[in-house]
């Protein structure tokens, strides 16, 4: 194992995501919202969604003041890549922990933003990169004025064993925490 993990986001516009049930998934969304800037959470359900990328998404109850977000679904690929179901938990409890929620999060984003993004996280040892995560993130207001929910779907590769993803994320969590200093989380 390399003693050293960077990780390094890159945002692109949503709709050049090299993920095909990405794409599909904000074609959706956007027919969904008509006018509005998201559509209401209350006009999905999970079977909305392509079968096969169901494991692999999460979605977060939203709450502006204060700032918070707690997962009401996590996939049970997200258990197996994260070692854990982080039902009923915030980002904070996910690992990297000492990440936590921040204003750049990804809730913070759509908060902000009002709109889907889309994050690259690559994970770069010396020897470069050996994996990375693809994240849609989605808002969604209820009230047609407020982010309320924010759907995640992730997309995993890694390029440098046939391990599992829960060995290799642990390996980068691991490592990732270790470097960072521990902090508390900023509000919004």
């Amino acid at each position: 194992m390399n003693s050293r993990v960077e990780i390094r986001s890159v945002y692109i516009a949503p709709d050049e995501s090299p993920v095909d049930a990405h794409i599909i998934t904000l074609n959706k969304w956007k027919t969904r919202s008509g006018d509005r800037f998201a559509p209401s959470w209350n006009e999905y359900t999970m079977m909305d969604f392509p079968l096969t990328e169901i494991p692999c998404i999460s979605l977060t109850d939203i709450s502006i003041t204060p700032f918070r977000s707690t997962y009401r679904f996590w996939g049970t690929g997200l258990t197996q890549v994260f070692g854990g179901d982080y039902t009923g938990k915030t980002p904070a409890d996910v690992p990297p922990k000492s990440l936590g929620m921040n204003v750049n999060g990804g809730c913070a984003r759509l908060i902000n933003d009002r709109a889907p993004h889309y994050e690259v996280k690559e994970f770069l040892r010396d020897n470069g990169i050996f994996g990375r995560a693809m994240v849609l993130r989605l808002p969604f207001s209820d009230d047609g004025e407020t982010v309320n929910h924010g759907l995640n779907m992730y997309k995993f590769e890694r390029w440098d064993s046939n391990d599992s993803l829960t060995s290799y994320f642990d390996e980068v969590f691991s490592v990732v925490e270790d470097q960072l200093p521990s902090q508390k989380s900023p509000q919004i």
